[in-house]
């Protein structure tokens, strides 16, 4: 009786984890603790609308909001989908560049102001040893969007036109 006295909080929180959807597996092996699997978190995505010389598109972009997800950006990717990329969202204006080490295939990024007015739209080539070229945006931005090399020409996206969420009040908060 005592030993289920003592084991009843730990059944109590393994039925109310898997109760709220969450997959729990523990592994003990002899002579060490047991230890939670490590979590992956499916990334944020969201739909922004461009909107450029009389026509508009939609796509969808993985959400990087925070120091790490900004870093990481799409390196290592082998490839990024028609209607796809990244948005990369700052906590105030910047001015700072992005650059391809270790990114796989070319991109084209378009650096927005907060209202989203696009402040310039650049083609970036893949790099895989330093030095690597920094691409600039030539002023300040709030917030870049990566798509697949010569999306945004072909979308008629350049300085001047719009890239802007769908839905703002559903994007993360930014560190």
């Amino acid at each position: 009786m005592e030993q289920v006295r003592r084991r009843l909080p730990l059944l109590l929180a393994a039925v109310l984890l898997v109760g709220a959807g969450v997959a729990l597996t523990l592994v003990r092996w002899p002579g060490r603790p047991a230890t939670p699997p490590a979590v992956r978190q499916q990334p944020v995505v969201a739909e922004y609308l461009l909107q450029g010389e009389g026509r508009q598109a939609v796509v969808r972009l993985e959400v990087a909001a925070s120091p790490a997800a900004r870093e990481r950006g799409l390196m290592g990717r082998t490839r990024v989908p028609p209607g796809a990329g990244m948005v990369f969202l700052f906590p105030a204006d910047t001015t700072a560049g992005f650059w391809m080490k270790d990114t796989l295939v070319p991109l084209s990024i378009a650096f927005v102001a907060a209202d989203g007015r696009v402040v310039a739209v650049r083609e970036m080539t893949p790099c895989s040893a330093d030095p690597c070229q920094v691409y600039g945006p030539g002023g300040s931005y709030r917030y870049a969007v990566e798509l697949a090399a010569g999306a945004f020409p072909a979308a008629g996206v350049r300085e001047g036109s719009r890239v802007v969420p769908r839905a703002p009040e559903r994007l993360p908060l930014v560190t």
